[in-house]
């Protein structure tokens, strides 16, 4: 229901590439570094951003490493099923708790679905409907140059 106060603090995206499920989550996990926009600004680290990294395993880490070597946990993997899904814990600095980002990939006609859902925003307080906001229309672009690197080959 569009009206439910729960639904306005979800940022959902959902694109199809023309890749397996496997090679997808591959893409997505392992590859994250080939595609994610860091160097349009989608990294903590700003100039400082060279690269990132997530572990696709229970307990592995969603992180930025800088230039100077310095590295920034964003999240922990809480949940994996490779290649069906992956769930991490994603706080920015500052935030009083943390959020999830889950990703599942499912078999479609032209390759695969991949759904994002990044939630949890009710925990940050009055400020996570701004937060809910703000990621929501970053996502998009993730997502595009995630789609662009799954479809290049």
């Amino acid at each position: 229901m569009s009206g439910d106060p729960e639904h306005a603090l979800i940022a959902r995206q959902s694109i199809v590439v023309d890749l397996p499920v496997d090679d997808a989550f591959r893409l997505f996990t392992e590859g994250i570094g080939q595609w994610w926009p860091l160097d349009e600004g989608y990294s903590y680290g700003g100039d400082r951003a060279r690269e990132i990294f997530l572990e696709p395993r229970i307990g592995g880490r969603f992180y930025e490493r800088f230039v100077d070597g310095d590295e920034l946990q964003i999240g922990t993997v809480i949940a994996c099923e490779p290649p069906h899904s992956i769930t991490f814990t994603w706080r920015s600095p500052g935030w009083s708790a943390d959020t999830e980002v889950t990703v599942t990939f499912r078999p479609s006609e032209d390759g695969t679905t991949v759904e994002l859902v990044h939630q949890g925003f009710d925990r940050l307080g009055p400020e996570g409907p701004e937060m809910a906001r703000h990621w929501a229309g970053g996502w998009p672009r993730v997502i595009q140059a995630f789609a662009a690197a799954a479809n290049a080959g």
